[in-house]
C-alpha cells in the first residue's frame, strides 16, 4: 500500500510511503521517462536533502522517483548482516514497481552510485542510463590513502556528534566554503541531531571501516564487474572531491565500455547542490540523447 502526503513540489506534497515492517519513504513528481534518483550517505541525509532542490528542473521531463534509502530518512533501518548494496537495490526496485516504472535512468550520488551501479549490474533491464555522480566503492584510489579525508570526519562525527565535528565535515564535502551558509548548517545539524539521526550511520560506517581494515571482499569485486556494464554511462566529479577523489574515475572511465566524465572545477562532493545549475543541464543534455546503434556501440 503507498500513501501520500499532498500534492505540488515540495516535500510534503511529493513524499509518499510504501507500507509494511520495511516501509519505504520516497518522493514522487512529475510525468515522463522514469527517472531514479539516489542519495548518499550520511549523518542528516534524505533523498530530499540531496535532491529536493533539482525536482523542479528533473521534472519537467520525467517521472522522478527519490527514495529514503534503507537506513536513512524515513525509511526502515535494515539489517547489515545482509549486503547493504543488495537491499538497498531491492528496495529501490520496489519503489520502481509500486510507480509501475519499468525502465528508468539513474543518478546515483556517492554511496547511491554504488547501489546504482548494483542495480544495472544484477538487473540491466531495468536501467537504460546511467550517472554516477562521486561514485563510493566502485574504485578504490589510486594516490589518496583510505578511508579519504571525507569519510574520516564523517566516521568521527558518528562517533561523537556535536555540531563543530559536523561543520569540519560539512567543510570537506564542498569545494567553495560559501556555499555552507548557517541556513543549510543549521538544517543539517537539526536533522543529524534529531533522535536516532546517526544511529544507522554510525553501524553502517562501523561496519564499513572492519571491512575495509580486513582487506576481505565478498566475491567478485565491483570493479573487477565494471566492464559488464553496457548502458550509456556518464561519470561527473567535483574536482576538489575529498571524499571519492577525481583519481578514483579514471578506472571506471577505462573499464565501463560506453563511458564519458565530466569535471566540475571548484567543487566537491555535493555536485547536485553546489553546481545545481551546471549539474542540471549537464545530465539533462546526456538523458536526452538519442540512443545509440549497436553498430555505434
Amino acid at each position: 500500500m503507498t500513501t501520500t502526503t499532498g500534492s505540488g513540489l515540495d516535500r510534503d506534497a511529493t513524499g509518499r510511503t510504501l507500507e509494511g515492517p520495511e516501509h519505504l519513504h520516497y518522493h514522487r513528481a512529475g510525468e515522463g521517462p522514469g527517472l531514479l534518483l539516489l542519495h548518499g550517505s550520511g549523518p542528516g541525509v534524505s533523498g530530499w536533502a540531496n535532491f529536493g532542490a533539482n525536482l523542479p528542473a528533473f521534472s519537467r521531463d520525467f517521472t522522478v522517483v527519490v527514495p529514503d534509502q534503507p537506513g536513512f530518512g524515513a525509511s526502515h533501518r535494515p539489517d547489515l548482516s545482509t549486503p547493504y548494496l543488495r537491499t538497498a537495490a531491492e528496495a529501490a526496485l520496489r519503489v520502481l514497481d509500486a510507480e509501475g516504472l519499468d525502465r528508468v535512468d539513474v543518478v546515483g550520488n556517492s554511496l547511491g552510485g554504488s547501489v546504482a551501479v548494483e542495480l544495472v549490474l544484477e538487473h540491466p533491464d531495468r536501467v537504460r542510463r546511467l550517472v554516477l555522480m562521486g561514485p563510493g566503492g566502485i574504485a578504490p584510489p589510486l594516490l589518496a590513502p583510505q578511508p579519504t579525508e571525507g569519510i574520516r570526519l564523517l566516521v568521527r562525527f558518528c562517533e561523537d556528534p556535536t555540531r563543530e565535528r559536523l561543520v569540519d565535515w560539512m567543510r570537506a564535502m564542498v569545494g567553495d566554503q560559501r556555499f555552507l551558509t548557517e541556513e543549510r548548517i543549521d538544517e543539517r545539524w537539526r536533522a543529524a541531531s534529531a533522535p536516532g539521526g546517526t544511529d544507522f550511520v554510525r553501524d553502517f560506517y562501523r561496519a564499513a571501516m572492519a571491512a575495509m581494515r580486513s582487506g576481505r571482499v565478498r566475491g567478485v569485486p565491483v570493479w573487477a564487474r565494471l566492464g559488464e556494464i553496457r548502458q550509456p554511462t556518464l561519470l561527473t566529479y567535483g574536482r576538489d572531491d575529498r571524499v571519492t577523489p577525481l583519481e578514483t574515475a579514471l578506472h571506471p572511465l577505462r573499464a565501463i565500455r560506453d563511458a564519458e566524465l565530466h569535471v566540475f572545477g571548484g567543487c566537491g562532493h555535493w555536485a547536485m547542490l553546489e553546481r545545481q545549475v551546471e549539474f542540471e543541464r549537464v545530465v539533462l543534455e546526456f538523458l536526452g540523447r538519442e540512443a545509440p546503434t549497436e553498430e555505434m556501440r
